[in-house]
């Protein structure tokens, strides 16, 4: 009944046998998704050009909405110039993202305070007492002190939050677009290291925070590498996570102090998904931007919340304290809307890649 297709495909112009249901496009009894019809575009080679067209033009579309947005709380915030300057150094290659637990928590990872509480439910530390330690910053020996109690069943619960290979979801999944080299992270999980792998951009070297001599050879190199500068959950060796890690690693003998001054040195920083807060690796860039001038060491740079007060409305007081207690340490705040980081964040990282 071949002769009756013309007629065929005539009628499947009618209303009645061609709609839209619920995003699915219906052709008399079937149904197909959006993703299954242009699957169906591949051709016998692998290559689906129809596809690549469409996800062009959505992506044009998203990426004019993201910059649109990003560039609404600039100017609201008056930050325009300095991420003006920020993307004159990120289209000389010099830019080097520094993660932090907030691009993993998309992941399911928990944060660091949550982890460090749901611990002690399983110790008999006193909540009170060590609700004082968090709020007062005091996260080393928090941490110093679970370790104490659970003995060797720290390593355990700690591999466990940390150690797993989780979804990958969030911005961390752009990372690999926009930042081609080197990338650092005080993360214990493997959120970067996977996301740059899923991309077909796997890192050609990993190096653990602590060993200083290595970090200034790979420098010199167009190597792609990954810096663990904490360590990772899967082994002790070169962690850094408690007190007593942190007075190993961070002090005179140890080595992680000194990575993190050979990178400060070279590069400019920009710190994501960092809470930057009361932190040693803030503490070692304060003491090198003083020991060498700050002028004379790059500026860096982070994408923060914008602090708010009881209300949510910006907090100019919190605002200026935090921008003094960064530039200390010659990082200087892009500041995004509180809430909804994800999207801010998105939104910088697209408006940087089209700069």
């Amino acid at each position: 009944m071949k002769f009756l297709y013309d007629e065929f495909f005539d009628d499947l112009s009618g209303n009645e046998n061609l709609r839209v249901e619920n995003g699915q496009v219906a052709i008399r009894h079937r149904t197909w998704t959006p993703k299954e019809i242009l699957e169906l575009a591949e051709l016998t080679d692998g290559s689906n050009p129809i596809l690549e067209e469409v996800f062009d033009s959505w992506f044009e579309d998203r990426l004019a909405l993201k910059c649109e947005s990003a560039e609404d709380f600039l100017r609201e915030y008056e930050l325009e110039e300095r991420f003006l300057k920020l993307s004159e150094m990120f289209k000389k290659g010099s830019v080097v993202p520094f993660v932090g637990a907030g691009m993993s928590i998309p992941c399911g990872y928990p944060g660091w305070t949550n982890f460090l509480r749901q611990q002690r439910k399983q110790t008999l530390l006193d909540e009170a007492e060590f609700e004082r330690m968090l709020s007062s910053g005091l996260y080393e020996e928090a941490a110093q002190a679970l370790c104490d109690n659970l003995n060797e069943g720290f390593h355990e619960v700690f591999n466990n939050a940390f150690g797993s290979e989780r979804q990958l979801s969030g911005p961390v999944r752009m990372l690999p677009y926009i930042f081609k080299k080197n990338v650092i992270t005080t993360n214990f999980d493997s959120v970067v290291e996977r996301a740059y792998k899923e991309a077909n951009f796997a890192f050609t070297e990993k190096i653990i925070g602590y060993d200083a001599d290595d970090i200034r050879v790979q420098l010199g190199k167009r190597e792609r590498f990954l810096l663990l500068a904490h360590g990772k959950a899967s082994s002790p060796k070169g962690r850094v996570l408690t007190k007593s890690e942190y007075v190993q690693h961070y002090g005179e003998s140890g080595g992680v102090a000194s990575s993190i001054d050979a990178i400060c040195a070279q590069t400019t920083l920009l710190f994501i998904g960092c809470s930057l807060s009361v932190d040693r690796t803030l503490t070692e860039m304060q003491a090198f931007a003083k020991k060498l001038g700050h002028h004379n060491v790059p500026a860096h740079y982070a994408f923060l919340s914008m602090p708010v007060d009881e209300r949510g409305e910006p907090d100019q007081v919190a605002r200026v304290r935090r921008q003094r207690e960064l530039a200390a340490c010659n990082i200087f705040p892009i500041w995004y809307p509180a809430g909804n980081h994800n999207d801010a964040i998105e939104a910088l990282l697209l408006k940087l890649f089209s700069s």
